[in-house]
Parts: C-alpha cells; structure tokens; sequence
C-alpha cells in the first residue's frame, strides 16, 4: 500500500480530484443562474433507465459500505485473542456497520429508487431488513472473507479512513438538504399552488404547510444537493480502494478511477433527467464528493 506506484498514484488522483472540484464549482455557477431553464429541456418523468441508473448509482456506494465494513470487521477479529482491545474493537464494528447498512438499505428501496420502479417497495422497517440481509450482508461476508487471513494495522487504517471519508461526505450533504430545504422539479411541474422554482439560496419558507395541505412526501423537498451525486462521484476513492483488499486491483487503479467518473457522471444525469435535482444541486454534491476524495488521498499519503 506504500510502494512507489501506488503513492504516485495517489499524487495523480488527488490532482484529478481537485480538478474535478474546480469543474463542479464552475457548473455550480453555471447552474445558479440556469437551473430553470435547464430543469423542462432533460426533464422526464418516471424514465425507467434513468431510475435504473439511480438505482444501481446508490445499491454502488451502499455495497462498498457493506464490503469495507466487512474488511474492517475482519482486521479486528485477526487481532491476537489476548489483545485488551479485540472484543470492543469487534463489538464496536458489528454495531456502527448494522446502524449503517440498514440506513443504505432503506436508501436502496426509497422512492427515488427500487420504491420508484416497483410500487410495492417501500421504506419501511421489515423491508429494510430484508434488503440489509439480502443485499448487504453478503457482501460485507465478501469482504470478511477477502481479508479473513491477513492482519495488518497498515490495512486496517486505511480501511478506516476509506469508511470515514464515505460517511463525512454522507453528512455533509445530509447537513446542507436540512439547512436549504429546495422542492425539487418533478414537484414543481406538477403545479401545486404555492410550490415554484427557488435558487438553493432562496429556501422555501412554508415546506411544513405544503407538505399538510397537498400531502405531499417531505423528499420532495431535499433538491439541494444531490446526495445520489455525491455518493457516486465518491466512487473515484471507492474503486481505486477495492486495491487495499484485492492486491492486484492495484495495477489497475486508474482504470477504476476512470471507471468511477464514468458511473458518477451516468447517475449525475440520470438525476437531472428525473427531476429530482436541478445542475446546482448535482454541481454541489460532486463538488463535496471531489473535495472529500481529495482530502482522501492526501491522508492517504500520511498514512502510508
């Protein structure tokens, strides 16, 4: 994890991190003066690839949780059994990774994904977990498994900062949705009296009361920003991570990269095509995912 190619590796992601910052920042300007004229052109409602894409965009970023989560869970059950720390470190693990992988379950089958291809789906307790024991437990055994026989502090912290960096841009995001409440498009197109297009400087005021009278789902008022973005921009640190369990991935790592633009780009657009973010709102959740990525690799570097 500290060889020659690897540390120049990461001097190269990090500049294409702060680059793709700058690219994101630009656009978010671009966007605060055009979202609403941008926002009718892409708009279509319901589009099934783009909600297949949103879908598999967040399942992405959900199951790296759950594979890192499992890597993690390893390094500590590795630990000698006369380590003073072992059973808390374990303990500690189990718990943080089943509070978040129900958390990303419940993202999966929300109706901006899975709950929005099948009626039937929804974000409630018992589906959560089903989706926690069929869709994520198994591959945090994945990543159990791909480090059962290895113990290595070095891996351990890295795997640690990996799994840091993913749940700091989480609620980042999350912290701004809660301080600028923005309804998005498909909501405003629907013609509610009262509900018209905000700059995301420009909070709506009376969301409560909106939500009261026309019974509408309070995410339609979370546009700003777009935490589907944010996630899969996040792949640029995730993919190339894979490397720190899987070795030989390592030769690879800037196809990995590339290939997380590449998913975070798709699902950047698809949200824009399903109305459920403006150019602003996807602008700032790749600005904070590029930023938080930069920071990944520059701590990357002290580690190691």
């Amino acid at each position: 994890m500290n060889d020659e190619k690897t540390l120049k590796f990461n001097k190269t992601a990090g500049i294409i991190c702060i680059i793709m910052a700058c690219t994101f920042a630009a656009t978010f300007v671009i966007g605060t003066f055009t979202d609403h004229r941008i926002a009718p052109v892409v708009f279509s409602d319901k589009n099934l690839g783009a909600l297949i894409v949103s879908t598999v965009g967040i399942y992405i970023f959900c199951a790296l949780y759950a594979f890192f989560f499992g890597a993690l869970l390893s390094q500590a059950v590795n630990l000698p059994k006369e380590h003073k720390k072992r059973k808390g470190y374990i303990i500690a693990t189990v718990v943080l990774g089943l509070i978040t992988l129900l958390i990303c379950g419940g993202s999966v089958l929300d109706i901006n994904n899975l709950g929005g291809i099948f009626p039937f789906i929804h974000r409630d307790v018992p589906q959560m977990i089903i989706m926690l024991l069929v869709g994520l437990l198994p591959i945090s055994y994945i990543g159990y498994r791909s480090c059962k026989k290895r113990t290595d502090a070095l891996l351990a912290k890295h795997l640690l900062l990996v799994l840091s960096a993913m749940t700091f841009s989480f609620f980042l995001y999350e912290l701004v949705k809660m301080g600028l409440p923005r309804p998005r498009y498909r909501l405003i197109a629907k013609g509610h009296e009262g509900i018209d297009f905000h700059r995301w400087y420009n909070p709506i005021k009376n969301k409560m009361e909106l939500i009261a009278k026309y019974g509408i789902n309070k995410d339609d008022f979370k546009s700003f920003p777009s935490g589907h973005t944010s996630n899969s921009i996040m792949n640029i640190t995730l993919f190339p991570a894979l490397g720190l369990v899987y070795p030989k991935l390592r030769e690879r790592s800037m196809f990995l990269l590339v290939l997380g633009i590449c998913v975070g780009i798709s699902v950047l657009l698809s949200r824009m095509v399903l109305g459920a973010h403006f150019l602003s709102d996807v602008s700032c959740g790749g600005f904070i995912a590029s930023v938080v990525s930069a920071v990944y690799y520059r701590l990357y570097k002290k580690i190691s």
